[in-house]
């Protein structure tokens, strides 16, 4: 619970400042991890909220897997369709990345 109110000030912060491109999303969810966050998404989508790996099963802007639909929704809180959305995205690879470090993605910071 304590993660995801972290997360929701970090999205009132972003709107706040109007300017919620994916690197400012990054930037706010990944606080002083952001430059390593930002390299990963750049080398998993290009920084492309809408990225759809060749093979499918991979989406968005870190690249969340297909595997991870029903914990995405229960995170979230959100339907699978928001896995597109820059904020979802990486406010959802901030959860798999306190638990896992960056083990979920074949790119390394």
């Amino acid at each position: 619970m304590k993660t995801l109110s972290r997360l929701a000030a970090a999205g009132l912060a972003c709107l706040a400042l109007g300017a919620c491109t994916p690197q400012a999303w990054i930037q706010e969810v990944f606080g002083p991890d952001a430059g390593a966050a930002t390299s990963v998404a750049e080398c998993e989508s290009s920084l492309n909220p809408a990225a759809v790996s060749p093979g499918g099963g991979n989406y968005g802007l870190f690249q969340i897997n297909s595997v991870h639909r029903d914990t995405f929704t229960a995170v979230t809180g959100q339907s699978w369709d928001q896995i597109f959305s820059a904020e979802w995205n990486t406010k959802f690879a901030k959860y798999l990345y306190d638990r896992q470090g960056w083990q979920p993605w074949s790119c390394k910071p």
